[in-house]
């Protein structure tokens, strides 16, 4: 009992202060490589859409907190074929991030944020094709639980600034992600050693801090 206690002392003081922001969070990724073990001469593949998803941070001290996401993203590699012409294959995911992050105010409502975590994704599809025609032509492709790896997972790391109004939070950032879980199963025949993603993205989100309605409801109870 007096464990709970003292739990529920350390635990009652925190949300007092505790900050919870939700938001939308839309992003690009203008490089994504696949690490090749033998080497295929890959090449960077930029993203042809954006990614987009949910974003929160919850702050239960003023210099550091997690920021979380859920996230569809997209990433792919170009490789030679046929000598005079490339291979693409891109992949869609779902994505989850989580970060351990330390931010400072510098002036006002102005905030520099740097954070680092782990990730873990899960493939939804896939398409591939070649230039041999003249153009790149994307077909569906098909997965197969032997050969391609549907969950993928990694550390990622960043920074960025966000700037607090009083309609919500604008946030910039900008991270990089580094795979441990290969694209594709090594012992399938004919497949790679290794085939590790790396992935640079840019990001703009909107935030609200929803603490703040607990506390207006709070002083419109008082009235």
């Amino acid at each position: 009992m007096k464990r709970l206690l003292a739990l529920l002392l350390f635990i009652i003081p925190t949300f007092c202060w505790a900050q919870m922001y939700i938001g939308f969070r839309t992003g690009y990724s203008p490089l994504t490589k696949i690490s090749f073990k033998p080497d295929y001469k890959a090449t960077s593949f930029p993203a042809d859409r954006p990614d987009y998803g949910v974003i929160f941070k919850y702050y239960d001290d003023k210099y550091a907190g997690l920021q979380g996401e859920v996230n569809f993203t997209q990433r792919g590699y170009n490789i030679p074929f046929k000598e005079t012409n490339q291979l693409r294959h891109v992949s869609n995911y779902v994505e989850v991030p989580l970060f351990f992050q330390l931010h400072l105010n510098l002036s006002g409502g102005l905030y520099v944020h740097a954070g680092a975590g782990c990730y873990a994704a899960f493939l939804l599809s896939s398409k591939q094709g070649t230039d041999t025609t003249g153009t790149m032509v994307l077909t569906d492709y098909t997965l197969n639980i032997l050969r391609d790896n549907r969950f993928d997972y990694g550390l990622i790391g960043g920074g960025g600034l966000s700037y607090e109004f009083r309609w919500g939070v604008i946030q910039v950032e900008a991270r990089v992600a580094y795979g441990y879980g290969d694209l594709y199963k090594y012992v399938y025949t004919g497949m790679p050693q290794q085939s590790k993603a790396v992935v640079q993205n840019f990001s703009f989100s909107y935030m609200y801090n929803i603490s703040k309605l607990g506390k207006k409801n709070k002083q419109t109870g008082n009235k």
